[in-house]
């Protein structure tokens, strides 16, 4: 098995028994990484995380967060709020 796939086996499986994470394996393409889960994602490193749960809502938490555009930067919602 791939060793950068390897690492992003599930807890508690291995590459010895693929079949056991075969669902939750990310699926590849050329131009696509594709995670799926049924209750949330999180993408962690240090003090910053992305989780993403099934009901739409994505929560970004970092000490210090960064929005750049080169166009427009849109914020949308129901509500914003700041501070």
């Amino acid at each position: 098995m791939n060793h950068e796939i390897e690492c992003l086996l599930p807890p508690g499986t291995s590459a010895a028994n693929p079949e056991s994470a075969a669902a939750e394996l990310p699926v590849a393409t050329e131009d696509e990484l594709v995670f799926e889960a049924k209750q949330k994602i999180t993408l962690r490193c240090g003090k910053a995380s992305i989780t993403l749960y099934p009901n739409g809502k994505i929560a970004l938490r970092g000490e210090y967060i960064v929005s750049e555009a080169a166009g427009v930067n849109r914020i949308a919602g129901g509500q914003i709020e700041l501070n």
